[in-house]
């Protein structure tokens, strides 16, 4: 077997670059080449080492290492890739831990079949790897807190409620649809922000004079239905929206 050595590494504030004698380069995570499971450093064969058992077992991503080292560097390299891209997506917005990942695995599809100069394409990455990598980032993310399933669906309700003036069913199903996990978003309507009834009340007058600018006519039951449905498509029960719609009307005639 011909030896690959490492000649040369470059360590920065969160990453090293790891050249070896084939020319390739690797740039992987800093905390990822603290806890190597072998020895890399100048001059070292990358073939026939001895493994740290015990440094296999420090994360999980070293449980992705089956012995052959230049292949774990190219994972490891990858895993940086998809770790640098997942920074730069949560740094414009907030997201669930589903939803990152969501967005990390199909980005690197999309990718993988762009065309690029001189007609070569970006090194594909098998579908199970890939899930494999962008589970690593986004368990990564959690832990470090940069991703947070509760805190997200609480400030997301609270938005979606007091600006969009959606109910619960319709804040439950924009919250799924966001990746948010089902004990995150139970949790976060269980907050005593969404017991405010007035609220709700509030919202869906707001609602309805939007719509209805001219009023409701009561006799009109296609027009009532139509008031009854703009609200419960908004997520409110069916019992809130009629209570809320007899309102709007009892109001109209006041007035």
């Amino acid at each position: 077997m011909v030896k690959i050595e490492t000649v040369n590494i470059f360590v920065s504030e969160n990453a090293a670059v790891i050249e070896l004698s084939n020319g390739k380069k690797y740039k992987i995570l800093l905390g990822d080449y603290d806890n190597l499971p072998f020895v890399c450093t100048h001059g070292s064969p990358l073939e026939n080492i001895e493994i740290d058992v015990e440094k296999i077992e420090l994360s999980d991503t070293n449980g992705f290492f089956n012995g052959d080292c230049v292949n774990f560097l190219r994972f490891l390299s990858r895993k940086y890739n998809i770790y640098s891209s997942a920074m730069s997506k949560i740094a414009f917005t907030d997201m669930s831990k589903k939803g990152l990942y969501q967005k990390l695995y199909y980005a690197v599809l999309q990718n993988q079949r762009k065309p690029v100069a001189e007609g070569r394409k970006p090194a594909q990455i098998e579908p199970e790897e890939l899930k494999n990598l962008c589970a690593l980032v986004c368990d990564e993310f959690e832990r470090a807190g940069y991703v947070n399933d509760k805190k997200y669906a609480l400030e997301k309700a609270k938005y979606l409620k007091e600006c969009k003036k959606y109910g619960k069913n319709r804040i439950k199903e924009y919250l799924y649809q966001k990746g948010a996990s089902k004990d995150a978003i139970d949790e976060a309507l269980e907050d005593e922000f969404f017991e405010d009834e007035e609220g709700d009340s509030a919202n869906m007058q707001g609602l309805l004079a939007r719509k209805f600018r001219s009023g409701i006519d009561k006799y009109d039951r296609n027009e009532v239905s139509k008031a009854v449905n703009l609200l419960a498509r908004n997520g409110y029960s069916y019992g809130q929206a009629k209570k809320a719609v007899a309102e709007f009307i009892e109001n109209q005639e006041e007035s």
